[in-house]
């Protein structure tokens, strides 16, 4: 018998320690400090919860990252200043968000302004309860109608986020919520990520309770998964959703970036992102069952160095653009048509002592080279 091949809750949490504490090893973002300014700003369309198309103002603030780095293949604590103490204040978070909400001559329109910060909004480690508070002042005095922020679930709570709803006022709150998965072994093990099932049911109930709009994200293909367990992955996720009476997602296809685990393992030869045609695939099985927004505007993006999901040199820009268009509309017609480079893919169940086996091989190989 090889060894790690039982899906033991030990081997299991084992595991879960090893791979955690890799990601924690690989996270950098240097010495330097960063400007106080927004990382990030763009400007696009989205599609609301309701069906409309709005303007959106996508805004990456400067800040300290998020509190629980853990994930396996977030790239972000390089882009801010994770880690440097007092590198981002109050004061400096307050300033970027009120230079964000001032329209300036040219500024294209926009009815949503997605304000994120590189973790988890309502974690009062990242951004202090009264600055919390004071930014919802801010955005409602500033004319959108939505504003979306992300948080892990365990953050949102009702004394947090009642206030921050009362001083929005008639801005409509969305919050993003990185479940990836409904699987606890891809969710907790694979990704790493600090969310159990327990904390998002509560967290969805919470909002819910205060007209708070749900953003899900799921991913496609975590590390460790094949393309095929990938498809089911998505499926299996987007039944608990629909169960829980989640009316909408967001796909995010994996892309590797450097200083995580992803990235080691692709360098290593044990993984490798999703192929674009498994994502139109997941999408073909689950669109039906509700509504699905496609997270693809930097699959063949530059904002940072990483290896996108990607296909044939003859389809890959058209499946991107399909994506896109899909993104947008919902529309099942704007999908791609079938290219002969898309690869077979046999869509096979979650089989947990398979794939803890088959990462426990994966990280061994990652910890024999020293990384």
């Amino acid at each position: 018998m090889p060894e790690y091949a039982l899906d033991s809750s030990a081997t299991v949490k084992d595991l879960r320690r090893r791979i955690g504490d890799l990601s924690l090893r690989l996270r950098t973002s240097g010495t330097q400090t960063k400007p106080a300014e927004p990382r990030f700003v763009d400007y696009d369309l989205i599609r609301l919860p309701n069906g409309d198309v709005a303007g959106r103002k996508k805004v990456i603030i400067m800040s300290g990252g998020c509190s629980v780095p853990t994930c396996t293949m977030c790239p972000f604590t390089n882009l801010n200043n994770y880690g440097i103490n007092g590198a981002t204040s109050h004061d400096s978070l307050l300033d970027q968000v009120r230079r964000t909400v001032v329209r300036t001559e040219g500024e294209p329109s926009y009815q949503v302004l997605s304000l994120y910060n590189d973790g988890s909004f309502f974690a009062p480690r990242e951004i202090p309860r009264d600055v919390q508070v004071e930014i919802a002042r801010l955005v409602a005095a500033a004319g959108v109608k939505r504003l979306v922020v992300e948080s892990l679930p365990q953050f949102v709570t009702e004394p947090v986020l009642a206030p921050f709803v009362r001083a929005l006022g008639k801005v409509r709150l969305e919050i993003g919520i990185g479940l990836q998965s409904a699987d606890v072994l891809v969710r907790e093990t694979l990704v790493n990520t600090r969310i159990s099932q327990v904390s998002f049911e509560r967290a969805l109930t919470v909002m819910a309770s205060l007209g708070v709009d749900p953003k899900i994200y799921l991913m496609v293909k975590p590390p460790f998964l094949t393309d095929g367990e990938a498809v089911t992955d998505v499926v299996q996720s987007v039944d608990y959703l629909a169960g829980l009476g989640v009316q909408g997602m967001t796909l995010c296809p994996t892309r590797v970036s450097r200083n995580t685990v992803a990235w080691e393992l692709w360098q290593a030869g044990q993984y490798t992102p999703p192929n674009l045609w498994t994502v139109v695939e997941a999408i073909r099985r689950v669109h039906q069952r509700l509504a699905v927004r496609v997270a693809c505007v930097n699959l063949r993006g530059t904002d940072f160095e990483s290896v996108f999901p990607d296909a044939c040199p003859l389809c890959a820009d058209r499946v991107v653009d399909a994506l896109m268009r899909f993104g947008e509309t919902g529309e099942a017609d704007d999908l791609p048509e079938d290219c002969a480079c898309r690869p077979p893919v046999e869509v096979t169940g979650l089989d947990h002592a398979a794939i803890t086996t088959r990462a426990a091989r994966q990280l061994a190989v990652l910890e024999r080279s020293g990384v």
